[in-house]
């Protein structure tokens, strides 16, 4: 027997029109009630309920994003500042950049007397400031308290812009004598690098290139003079810039 084919329903359907998305999202105002439901539920276990450990790293995270979001601060970085401050002022006048001078005074006498050069020291001060604003200038010099002329040149430094500081002479048994300041150097520099742009250090000394770079990274420019022949490579390679004091001869001298 022969099955006859159903007869097919030609009856169309009627369409169903799908609701756009925002019919099937609830009212703005009911999410935000949630949402500060939600966080009123989170905030009484951190707070009511008790757990340690979400009190903990509650307390903790309260206490790590201060420092976070002061990150973005650039006041927390004065290294930054400075130098920005330095960029902005080489675009502008010269004379607002600070300038602070540090002379081993020994080191000085030394590499002068092996250039058979005697320094004006108020041309030095001229020819080492430039256009730029003086904020100090330290003078570092062992001394023998019965050599009156040499108090007679330390006096007159302190009277024409120099800060003298001193220390008197050790003699040793071998019969020589020794009286180093690196230690005073080096305090004064990293007590002045902030207030200071630029530090210019008259010196060949090995021993001051830790202290150099300490004042490198917060963010003063490091300018070192000296004797080529009598300098530390080590302080000219963390220096920003050197300058050797034979280039500076014309200017110095008397």
């Amino acid at each position: 027997m022969q099955l006859l084919p159903q007869p097919r329903n030609n009856k169309k359907l009627p369409l169903k029109v799908e609701s756009t998305a925002h019919e099937h999202l609830a009212p703005y105002s009911e999410i935000e009630s949630k949402i500060e439901s939600h966080a009123e539920i989170t905030s009484n276990i951190k707070h009511e309920v008790g757990f340690p450990k979400v009190r903990a790293a509650s307390a903790m995270e309260d206490s790590i994003m201060p420092g976070i979001i002061g990150l973005n601060n650039a006041e927390n970085f004065p290294a930054v500042l400075r130098r920005e401050r330095r960029m902005s002022r080489s675009s502008g006048s010269a004379s607002e950049e600070k300038v602070a001078i540090f002379i081993d005074g020994a080191n000085l006498f030394y590499a002068a007397m092996h250039l058979n050069l005697e320094i004006d020291y108020t041309k030095l001060l001229r020819c080492l400031v430039k256009q730029r604003q003086l904020l100090r200038a330290y003078f570092y010099t062992p001394v023998d308290n019965g050599n009156e002329k040499q108090q007679g040149f330390l006096l007159w430094m302190r009277r024409n812009g120099y800060r003298v500081f001193t220390k008197e002479l050790v003699y040793l048994p071998d019969g020589s004598k020794k009286a180093n300041m690196d230690v005073e150097i080096t305090v004064d520099m990293l007590t002045l690098a902030r207030y200071c742009d630029t530090l210019i250090l008259l010196s060949g000394d090995g021993d001051l290139a830790y202290a150099v770079n300490a004042v490198a990274y917060q963010g003063v420019q490091v300018e070192v003079v000296s004797l080529s022949s009598m300098t530390s490579e080590s302080l000219i390679d963390v220096a920003d810039s050197y300058v050797d004091l034979e280039q500076l001869r014309e200017e110095i001298q008397k």
